[in-house]
């Protein structure tokens, strides 16, 4: 006999802290020091988090750390889709233009995962 469980009965997702949320920043950014440049929370925890650092060539990397906006629990997304919270980056060249980025880090079940 095969149970399947609802993944609606676990619970509610336990999000990370500022503090876990700083702490991955600190690893992607391989200790380079960052400025915060937006933050918003609400009961719920931290849903917004926004730092960037300017390397020393010029170029910028920019983090952004977002809850999702969607039931990341609906089997019909995307497997890619399916993460409670999310890391982006965004680099700029010297210019201030945006020349790369992506997803370096997601959320689900208080694991962080990074995509290769």
């Amino acid at each position: 006999m095969v149970l399947e469980t609802n993944m609606f009965e676990k619970g509610p997702e336990q999000f990370p802290s500022r503090e876990e949320i700083e702490s991955i920043f600190n690893v992607i950014l391989r200790g380079r020091a960052y400025k915060e440049v937006r933050f918003k929370s609400n009961e719920e925890g931290v849903f917004l988090y926004e730092v960037e650092v300017t390397l020393e060539n010029g170029e910028k990397i920019e983090l952004n750390y977002q809850k999702a906006n969607n039931n990341y629990l609906d089997p019909s997304l995307n497997p890619n889709a399916q993460f409670s919270a999310s890391i982006h980056s965004i680099n700029y060249d010297t210019d201030g233009m945006p020349c790369g980025g992506g997803c370096v880090a997601n959320y689900l079940d208080g694991k962080w995962e990074y995509p290769s």
